[in-house]
């Protein structure tokens, strides 16, 4: 049926008419009840008909409507309207792939920018098991602000009307074929077994993204002929003109890689679409750095180090905090160093009073030199030994002892950090020392709260601020105090042990005054992104502050880290991934780096790269708190209930263990055993309230996840931020409660 314009469908109101396809008519609508545009799909009146084909395409449009990536364009819902069935997706303005398609092809890098994220697409896509089957330039948008987003994933399926025939051997679209004869269809891009009739699996996928590519790259498709019935002959025999010799200027890999995605079998493609991704990404990289020998790359490989805890010589045991504390001024120090990448503190604090070789702890972390010293304390005076040594062959770059009073900690800390810069030969980038004179009390009293502040329990955090607040007394002016506080104050807020707003405003104006007495604290400027994004939800400003934290420090895994979280809560997944390995190459023995790599891949639908992430972590830390239990649950979506069920045993919290145990059961079917650990989780308190809204959710129960996801926002719940792309809350995206809430927490516009 054609609408015209004005014609409305509930509360959608045609604009314009888009196109049209195998799955029916697409229109231009406008929302009227969230005042929003739309692309609205009217399925083919055949639908109407068969009530058990139009249920199966319902069920599997749910599946596909789970698909929350930025390169895939979002399926909202599915409608109907009297006679009616209709799908309404995003509006993505731009325009298609094939209108990018160049003769001759595309320079590499323009290539990269449009290969890398349709493979991103497909990864994401088959990692939920939605396969396109229907893969083509005509399929693929590029929008106006240049984002590459593939259109109608998985629909090519939910098309079917006979299970023995692809619906893509039989839907015919406009796709001009070279050479006098013109055909209408997309067989060009479907891969020998779809031709056959045989079962499909997303390695089908990757052959039509091979000839996507090698479209893009030469400016013909590999498969020609004056028919369908020639180019579906091709496909299934012929081997395609090496890309080699229409581009000769193209890398050798690229090559490799197209004709790889276009062998007959499909046992001998690449079997996933993250090894493809992968080998595009190494692509890039290589372009990016430029051609470079072997040996011209390891002289301009980047210096790194790790900074070991200093042994505390001192008689008195107490003073370990001072020993510990230098370190870790030290390494914050050389994380400033543009050119060093500096492995974090709780990688390099996993070796503290062991003896192991220092090659070997140098191999383990993956640096070419460490720091290492020892600290001896007695009154106000101290000797500090210090020792930078190349983990190659053990010797010793440079060493040196200090024999200086406490009032003289801050010259002692940059004479090291120079002298470790020097032999480096890298360039420490020294700003003008501070007015402020620290006191000796003041600088200990730091390290003790520091000290306290990292282990986060309600005791310690206390005995932190106690501490700042100690030092402020006495020297109201340091920004490090300041910034401590703040964080102090955070960490209260955000672990409940004090009410969330009184918290808030402590930890803010903490933060601000730090700002205040400088802006070129790091930790400061960390402090307050942390305060704007976990306890404000104001996202576009606690970016620039990470990001301020990282050009300030661009050694430091801490804003690294941050900034993978803030990436993927707007939807952002592959860069977070980038930035959550990055922050766990500087950081590789911290296990609460694996479990933000593993949060993340668990957002990615990548659960099995998640629940190996998982184990990581709880190798490096037994017994941490959710890992168990949220690896129980992607267990679960790969289908291994037997092996969720005794991952949700070792869960230590009883919260995470109810909320794990109640989503596992209800999958398995096993539906009292669920309800009871719902109403052991709601037992809990209402603090659980997050955890509540995702059993609720999993559980088809929308009233009350929307219930308690308002009241998790309230209560400023630790899980909020990570609403928009949490799995588990892909069946509320089609609610109009659901654009609402997003609204309100502050993650409907993705824009930072």
């Amino acid at each position: 049926m054609t609408l015209g314009i004005g014609t409305r469908l509930g509360p959608y109101e045609i604009i314009a008419a888009l196109g049209a396809g195998g799955m029916g008519e697409v229109y231009r609508a406008r929302d009227t009840r969230l005042g929003r545009e739309v692309a609205l799909k009217v399925l083919p009146e055949a639908y109407s008909g068969d009530a058990a084909r139009l249920a199966r395409f319902e069920q599997e449009a749910r599946t596909v409507a789970g698909l929350n990536h930025p390169n895939i364009v979002t399926l909202f819902s599915v409608e109907k309207e009297g006679a009616v069935h209709f799908l309404t997706m995003e509006l993505v303005e731009g325009r298609t792939l094939d209108r990018e398609i160049a003769p001759g092809g595309l320079p590499l890098a323009r290539l990269l920018e449009l290969a890398l994220p349709l493979s991103e697409a497909l990864v994401a896509a088959h990692a939920r098991n939605v396969v396109h089957r229907d893969l083509k330039p005509a399929n693929v948008m590029v929008g106006d602000e240049g984002r590459v987003k593939v259109l109608d994933f998985g629909l090519a399926k939910l098309s079917l009307g006979d299970p023995a025939l692809d619906a893509t051997q039989a839907r015919t679209l406009a796709a001009p074929l070279s050479g006098e004869g013109q055909v209408m269809g997309t067989v060009p891009y479907m891969s020998p077994e779809q031709l056959r009739g045989e079962p499909v699996d997303s390695r089908t996928d990757l052959f039509a993204f091979g000839a996507i590519v090698y479209e893009l790259a030469s400016g013909t498709r590999p498969f020609a002929g004056a028919s369908s019935a020639d180019v579906s002959s091709a496909i299934l025999r012929d081997t395609p003109p090496l890309l080699a010799k229409l581009r000769s200027d193209l890398p050798a890999e690229l090559h490799r890689l197209v004709g790889r995605c276009l062998e007959k079998a499909p046992r001998d493609r690449f079997q996933n679409a993250a090894e493809v991704r992968d080998e595009l990404r190494s692509l890039k990289r290589t372009l990016e750095s430029g051609p470079q020998t072997t040996a011209t790359a390891a002289a301009h490989e980047v210096p790194s180090i790790a900074v070991l805890p200093f042994t505390n010589m001192s008689a008195d045991p107490e003073n370990e905090f001072f020993s510990d504390g230098l370190s870790e001024e030290l390494l914050n120090s050389l994380a400033k160093i543009p050119e060093l990448k500096v492995t974090g503190r709780t990688s390099c604090f996993a070796f503290k009073g062991k003896h192991e070789d220092l090659r070997e702890i140098g191999q383990k972390l993956g640096v070419a030199t460490l720091l290492e010293g020892s600290v001896r304390k007695a009154g106000n005076r101290v000797r500090i030994t210090a020792q930078l040594i190349k983990v190659s062959d053990g010797f010793h770059l440079w060493s040196e002892t200090y024999d200086r009073v406490l009032d003289d900690i801050f010259a002692v800390q940059d004479d090291i950090a120079g002298a470790v810069s020097a032999a480096l030969k890298v360039t420490l980038l020294k700003k003008a020392a501070p007015a402020l004179k620290i006191s000796a009390r003041s600088y200990e009293l730091i390290l003790r709260a520091n000290h306290f502040a990292l282990q986060t329990t309600r005791e310690s955090l206390a005995s932190a601020v106690t501490l700042y607040r100690q030092v402020i007394a006495e020297s109201p002016e340091d920004a490090r105090a300041w910034a401590g506080m703040a964080k102090a104050h955070a960490y209260q807020a955000f672990h409940g042990h004090i009410d969330v707003h009184e918290g808030r405003q402590l930890a803010r104006k903490a933060a601000e005054r730090a700002l205040e007495l400088d802006d070129d604290l790091p930790d400061a400027h960390e402090a307050m992104g942390w305060i704007l994004a976990s306890l404000e939800f104001r996202w576009t400003e606690a970016a620039a502050e990470v990001r301020r934290a990282l050009a300030l420090a661009p050694g430091a895994s801490g804003p690294l880290s941050t900034m993978a979280t803030y990436e993927a809560f707007f939807g952002r997944i592959e860069e977070a991934r980038r930035l959550a390995r990055e922050a766990l190459e500087l950081d590789p023995l911290y296990a609460r780096a694996h479990t933000n790599l593993a949060r993340i891949e668990m957002l990615a639908r990548d659960y099995k790269s998640a629940a190996e992430s998982f184990l990581r972590a709880l190798e490096l830390s037994p017994g941490m708190t959710a890992a168990h239990s949220i690896r129980a649950i992607c267990l679960m979506e790969l289908g291994l209930g037997d092996k969720a069920m005794a991952e949700i045993k070792l869960e230590p919290s009883a919260g995470y263990r109810y909320c794990s145990l109640a989503i596992v059961c209800h999958d398995l079917g096993r539906q009292e055993e669920s309800d009871a650990a719902l109403a052991g989780l709601i037992a809990e308190g209402e603090q659980w309230g997050y955890q509540i809204a995702m059993v609720c959710a999993r559980r088809g129960e929308h009233d009350q996840a929307f219930r308690w996801l308002e009241r998790s926002y309230e209560l400023r719940d630790s899980g909020i931020p990570m609403t928009k792309v949490q799995p588990i809350f892909d069946v509320l995206h089609s609610d109009p409660r659901w654009p609402k809430f997003l609204e309100r927490i502050g993650l409907a516009d993705t824009a930072w």
